[in-house]
Order: structure tokens, then sequence, then C-alpha cells
């Protein structure tokens, strides 16, 4: 079975709290509202690519727990491929956020759960040999991300990665990476300069100081204000989008799914990118997160309306 994109990586239950104001330390105020959704950077990036039509595989751990057969069955709700998907022993992975209504940006503790106990053995050769794009991030053990990219490098994969949250990981990785995908604050802590948003001088200097080859790429997501792409001798900066935002949790998650998912039609990263913009930009206009993921629908009638 052909899988055109395969996502490797992360699977949570989020809890999220809605709350009109931020608590000071020590400080109890009442929420608005709370929710359950399924999130987990690579689950969100896996109902990101099949939301827009494209077949995904997912692979990743669960628990033996209530979350986790309410994550499988969310993502096969999801028409996403669990053949390697596997349970280990323990709790599902769970995240707590806490979104604030004026800003509508967020606070998220991650408690990884069975996501620290994803193996590279767990993706076949076959599956390699059939996927086109693979994807993975930083909420799974990254030296079995390491190893899986070496092998898929051999299948002639396109190698995604995205390199958040901030951890400490072994550079070799990068080595491994076709495209590299990061916001201002991890290219902070990956490059060692100091990064403004609203300077991209300074966004520029960081990429730079990478020393990336020639065949690999960067996006450097800047939140509401665009993104930064370079790919070989080309940059480009992309403006973002004003929408009424709501909720800006798995936006990133967003941009990377349908990002993957026009640069397996088209093989143009610039294309790639400004489509992945108007996602992502749509999806702060709902709440959660692999539930705010909009379909293919959903942003061909936002881009006809922008």
């Amino acid at each position: 079975m052909k899988n055109p994109i395969a996502v490797f990586g992360s699977i949570n239950m989020d809890l999220v709290v809605y709350s009109s104001a931020k608590p000071k330390d020590g400080e109890t105020i009442f929420g608005t509202s709370f929710h359950t959704f399924q999130g987990g950077k690579g689950a969100n990036q896996a109902v990101a690519a099949s939301r827009l039509g494209i077949d995904v595989s997912f692979i990743g751990k669960i628990g033996v727990d209530l979350f986790g057969k309410q994550l499988r069955d969310n993502l096969v709700e999801e028409n996403i491929n669990i053949e390697y998907l596997e349970e280990s022993n323990g709790e599902s992975g769970i995240a707590l956020i806490t979104v604030f209504e004026k800003t509508s940006e967020n606070h998220i503790i991650v408690v990884p759960g069975a996501n620290s106990y994803v193996e590279s053995s767990q993706v076949s050769d076959e599956l390699l040999s059939s996927t086109d794009i693979l994807i993975s991030q930083l909420e799974i053990p990254p030296n079995q991300i390491e190893d899986l990219f070496s092998r898929a490098g051999n299948h002639d994969c396109f190698r995604i990665l995205n390199a958040a949250p901030i951890i400490s990981f072994e550079k070799n990785l990068i080595s491994e990476t076709d495209l590299l995908v990061i916001n201002e604050l991890e290219l902070e802590s990956l490059s060692g300069y100091s990064v403004d948003k609203d300077n991209l001088d300074s966004v520029v200097i960081a990429v730079e100081s990478l020393n990336l080859q020639d065949s690999q790429s960067v996006v450097v997501t800047l939140g509401a204000k665009g993104a930064y792409v370079q790919k070989g001798k080309k940059d480009e900066f992309m403006t973002g989008h004003k929408v009424s935002t709501v909720d800006t949790t798995g936006s990133g998650d967003c941009f990377i799914g349908a990002m993957a998912t026009s640069y397996l039609e088209k093989e143009n990263l610039f294309e790639s990118v400004h489509f992945a913009n108007q996602a992502a930009a749509l999806s702060t206009t709902k709440q959660g997160t692999s539930n705010s993921m909009p379909t293919k629908d959903e942003v061909v009638k936002f881009i006809q309306t922008t």
C-alpha cells in the first residue's frame, strides 16, 4: 500500500482550560470552560494532512488506559492508517493546556507517558519504501528519530523535522534532515543567536549560523507574522493572514501538515509554505488542536475570500 505521508511522533490527550485572564503566581481564578481534545504534535500533523485529502500513516504509542482507546478511535475516525500504532504498558501522553481568551495565547505542560517509548523499529522497511514524506517532532526520543531518518534516507523519503519543543538533542539528527521547521524560539536555541521576529535580518543571521548543507532547506515560522523560507540560494519571507483568532494551539502543527500535503503535490517549497500559512491561520479560528484542523474545502473557500 502506498503511504504518501508517514508521521513518526507523539499523540496526547489534551486537557484544555479556557480562561478570560491569566492568574498571578499563587492566585486562583475561575476558568470559563474545560474540554478534552486529541493532541500531540505528531497526531495533530497527521490529522492536518489527512483532512486535506492525503493518505497518512501514524507511527507512535498510546497507553493501555481509557485515553489510549479514545486516541486510537479518533485516529480511525480521521481516516489515518494506524497499522504501526502500538500500545505501551502505562499511561498515554497528556498535555495540560491553558488558553487565555483575551490574547488567544496558551501555556502548555506535556507529560509524555507512552510517547517516551516510541521506537524506530516500529517502522518497517516496507513502509519506508512506500513513503514519500516522513515527518517527525521532538516529543518522542530524538535518538529514535535519528535512527529512522538515517534509514529513511536509503529509501528516498523526504524527511521533515519539526525541532519542537525546545530540548537537547544530538545535532547529527539535523544532518539527516531534508527540511527543518522551527519557530523563532527554537531557532534561538539551535543557533545561539538572538532572534527578533520583527527583525527579519536577525532571523537570516541565525539561520545562516546553522550551516545547513545546500541540499537542505529551512522554514522559520513567525506566528501571525508569517514565515521565512530558505531553500538553496533562494529565500523569501511570506506574510501571515489576519483572522479572528480564537485559539492558537496546534496552529504550528496545522502549518506542517498542510505544507507537507502541498509539497507532495507541487514539490515547490515556497508555494507550499504560502498554502500552509493560509491553513494555519484558518485553524486558529476554532478551539482545540486536532479538531481545529481545516478540510481542503475550508482552505479553498478561505483562499477565495482573502
